[in-house]
């Protein structure tokens, strides 16, 4: 038996373990995309050409006016907002559990172990359960309708699986390593900040990442604790189009849409590289 049929029926084999992969693939682009292709046309649409009838899917003529619109009539404040939250979410969360998930991977003992059971206990319980009574602390003072207030309420909701994710990656890093900066007169802060963080950036990517996203999607928050508009969020902003009577303008509605998509889009492509490579590797290997 020659190589190249068996080669042939290698690669064949492998194609026919892909098919169930396609499917899927092709399936999940059938029900994603159309309705993201239907919103980009509209929002490229002139406001009366959004309700006629037959629909074009290819705008004819291709118009920005929404967008123009979008930037004139809206409240950027709702964008500003978003990222300032994000912003400081991701940064309040890694000085934080960085150094927690450091700790609790290399401090062996059955109460630490206690105390990882009950971070992910509590990471599963609804946040909403706990919003009535931050409603009513923070409503008692300074800090209601304040940037701090809100960052600090994202990062206590995220830091549970923020611990817990890069806990992953530290206990796969070797401690013969750290040992070895230790003989070398390391403190622990030292091997944390030269030896750890390097090894786990692919890690810290992807939950800075994943932070983005929740709190640039999260509706809750801002709906309960923000209770004026110039600290509403994208996505407050965007049910107030819908309520206030800007959804009978789906043009302008389907361009504030884009541009609240645009952020998460952009954020992924930039660091697209270390997303993968904090999802499929988890620190040293060997």
């Amino acid at each position: 038996m020659t190589a190249a049929p068996v080669s042939r029926r290698h690669r064949a084999g492998k194609a026919l373990r892909n098919v169930p992969a396609w499917i899927y693939i092709v399936l999940s682009a059938a029900i994603v995309l159309p309705p993201v292709a239907w919103i980009l046309s509209t929002s490229l649409k002139p406001e009366a050409d959004t309700i006629q009838f037959p629909p074009e899917w290819i705008p004819s003529p291709v118009t920005f006016d929404a967008f123009t619109g979008l930037f004139t009539s809206t409240n950027i404040r709702f964008f500003v907002n978003s990222l300032i939250y994000a912003g400081g979410s991701i940064v309040l969360a890694l000085i934080i559990c960085i150094p927690a998930a450091y700790v609790a991977t290399r401090h062996h003992s059955r109460r630490m172990e206690t105390l990882m059971t009950g971070i992910l206990v509590l990471s599963m319980v609804p946040a909403i359960v706990v919003f009535i009574a931050l409603y009513s602390m923070f409503v008692k003072t300074a800090f209601i309708n304040t940037y701090p207030m809100l960052i600090v309420v994202y990062t206590a909701i995220i830091c549970g699986q923020t611990i817990l994710f890069l806990r992953n990656f530290i206990e796969n890093i070797p401690v013969e390593i750290e040992e070895a900066a230790a003989i070398d007169g390391c403190s622990r802060f030292q091997i944390l900040w030269r030896i750890v963080l390097p090894l786990i950036r692919p890690g810290i990517a992807a939950i800075a990442i994943f932070i983005f996203v929740f709190v640039w999607n999260d509706f809750l928050v801002g709906t309960v604790l923000a209770t004026t508009e110039d600290m509403k969020t994208v996505q407050n902003g965007i049910v107030r189009y819908v309520t206030t009577g800007f959804g009978n303008f789906w043009a302008l509605f389907s361009a504030f849409v884009i541009v609240a998509f645009i952020p998460v889009l952009a954020i992924f492509a930039a660091f697209q590289r270390w997303f993968i490579a904090g999802l499929t590797s988890g620190g040293v290997k060997g």
